[in-house]
């Protein structure tokens, strides 16, 4: 990709009004030991905080001292993998105002509609990662449309996490996408998969035993990426009615998610990050041998060539398919400003922790106000400890995340409210009680998808993974605040310095995001460390015994 030393207007992506400043110089998604989990997601319960598990000790001296330097600083002030041949290689550089230009998405019926205008105007390649692909009304279109760009000759590839999406209509989705000659990494035909992700010593690029069990949890959505006209979009969103919110008679359906638009040079480390877990599935199975899944689909590609492609037939619901194509003809305002940008690419495989660092960085040189909004919280201690010094620096920390009641995975807000005490009582503390800023301090609030002037309740899990500091800073990606992001799965995360977008962001949060939701006070958060109900204690236990695994 080539530099562009003015970026044009929206119009050539169907994208509608541009606003921008002049340029200047998780449940079947996580892992198979949640199944033991499915039991208790019918009780009511709560977690206890847990003692610092050896992994999260292990990191610990891993981030010392770093908090006194920026999240865009120099390589060398970030740790890198202890691999020679990976060292840095998942940090990418500082993106300047010329390179970097970003959008907020309003949420996911804004997302689907970006996503679907830039994939049909896309002239050469596709790139597509997510955790989940669902072959239901809206994953079955963006299918549909990737076939017609393939017919049309482009480079269309995809990457999927096959073990996270088990059901048949999606098996059989990817199945089609391959037949029709799209490279679909993560998936192999006949549920080979599991003959890439066994570990095998001297054959697995950097073996890891673990490797079962780490995911590919990370969100591109790259347009024409080698380009000067390149777009992407990014985030927390995979690919799915709940994500994209195409139907909102279900609440338990419509979930509340963030990603960015971003275009500009910067485009190349995306892709970078893309290709690089792109060419990390094609080297395992060249080197199982005999056991290489290309062989079988070589096989079975030259029996459909005789054959003719299978038909596949798909069951779908007509008012949703409708409501898919509305939002499809959407065209939502992008206001896109020049930033400041880092991309940050996490292979725990590969040992790299940069997203946590940048947290952290974060975190510690935050002056004034921290606002996280993370579906998934879990925090280690280090994480803990960072919050807990902000608030005594007199900054104001507010964090919110899902409620079992509203978690799809509601064992992770069980371990999560298990901190939230000990996270409020940094308010009682004399240094925070002598804070001239009357809002120092730590407050959290539990999304329960209702706001207080509805009957009942209209959204689902909120699914956001984003962060806005001194309404400045700005982080948003797929990573969220617990153990399977910090130890196991692959993850993305863009961090941008842009006070416009930090405002958009902040409203969100304070705007929407607050309005439904609940305050924990210290009596709640007591209540939820001593559970009454025998139930309650019983799952509070065993939701902790997969603590590292969830």
């Amino acid at each position: 990709m080539t530099a562009r030393p003015t970026l044009e207007s929206g119009a050539e992506w169907g994208l509608g009004e541009v606003r921008r400043l002049p340029v200047r110089c998780r449940s079947k998604r996580r892992t198979p030991a949640l199944a033991l989990l499915a039991c208790i997601a019918l009780m009511a319960g709560c977690a206890s905080a847990p003692p610092a598990s050896d992994t999260a000790i292990a990191l610990e001296g891993q981030f010392d001292g770093i908090g006194a330097t920026a999240v865009l600083d120099p390589k060398s002030r970030f740790t890198g993998s202890p691999y020679a041949d990976v060292a840095r290689s998942g940090l990418f550089a500082v993106r300047g105002l010329d390179d970097c230009e970003l959008a907020v998405l309003a949420g996911g019926e804004d997302s689907f509609a970006v996503r679907m205008a830039a994939l049909g105007a896309a002239q050469h390649s596709i790139r597509i990662q997510a955790l989940v692909f669902n072959g239901d009304e809206s994953g079955l279109r963006v299918a549909e449309v990737l076939k017609q760009k393939k017919a049309a000759g482009l480079d269309v590839r995809i990457i999927v996490d096959a073990f996270s999406n088990p059901a048949l209509q999606s098996q059989w989705m990817y199945f089609d996408l391959k037949q029709h000659g799209i490279e679909v990494e993560g998936y192999e035909a006949m549920a080979l998969q599991w003959l890439n992700e066994v570990p095998i010593p001297n054959l697995t690029p950097h073996y890891d035993p673990e490797q079962l069990d780490k995911r590919f949890h990370e969100k591109l959505w790259i347009i024409d990426g080698e380009t000067d006209h390149g777009i992407a979009v990014t985030g927390g969103m995979n690919i799915g009615n709940e994500y994209f919110r195409a139907n909102p008679e279900d609440p338990d359906r419509t979930w509340r998610d963030q990603d960015v638009v971003v275009r500009g040079t910067i485009l190349n480390d995306l892709v970078d990050a893309f290709d690089r877990n792109f060419d990390y599935f094609v080297e395992v199975k060249k080197s199982r041998g005999i056991f290489n899944t290309n062989l079988y689909w070589d096989a079975t590609r030259a029996v459909l060539d005789e054959t003719g492609m299978l038909p596949i037939s798909y069951t779908t619901d007509p008012a949703i398919e409708a409501n898919v194509t509305r939002m499809e003809a959407r065209r939502p305002t992008l206001d896109y400003r020049p930033a400041t940008c880092r991309f940050l690419q996490n292979r725990p495989r590969l040992k790299e922790t940069y997203i946590q660092q940048a947290y952290l960085k974060l975190i510690e040189r935050a002056k004034r106000e921290i606002l996280i909004a993370n579906a998934y919280f879990v925090p280690t201690p280090t994480l803990a400890r960072a919050l807990k010094a902000a608030a005594q620096r007199c900054v104001s920390v507010r964090l919110i995340s899902n409620s079992p009641d509203t978690n799809d995975l509601p064992e992770i807000s069980l371990v999560g409210r298990g901190h939230y005490g000990d996270l409020l009582s940094v308010n009682e503390t004399a240094v925070v009680q002598a804070c001239a800023n009357p809002d120092a301090g730590i407050r959290i609030w539990e999304w329960v998808g209702q706001s207080p002037d509805e009957p009942a309740r209209s959204q689902g899990t909120m699914h956001s993974k984003f962060a806005v500091f001194d309404g400045e800073r700005s982080l948003v990606g797929s990573y969220n605040l617990d153990p399977r992001s910090e130890r196991l799965n692959s993850e993305s995360a863009l961090v941008f310095r842009q006070p416009r977008l930090a405002k958009q962001l902040r409203a969100a949060f304070l705007d929407h995001d607050l309005r439904f939701s609940r305050e924990v006070t210290p009596k709640l958060a007591a209540s939820f460390e001593a559970p009454e109900d025998v139930i309650q204690r019983f799952r509070k236990s065993l939701a902790e015994l997969f603590r590292d695994e969830l």
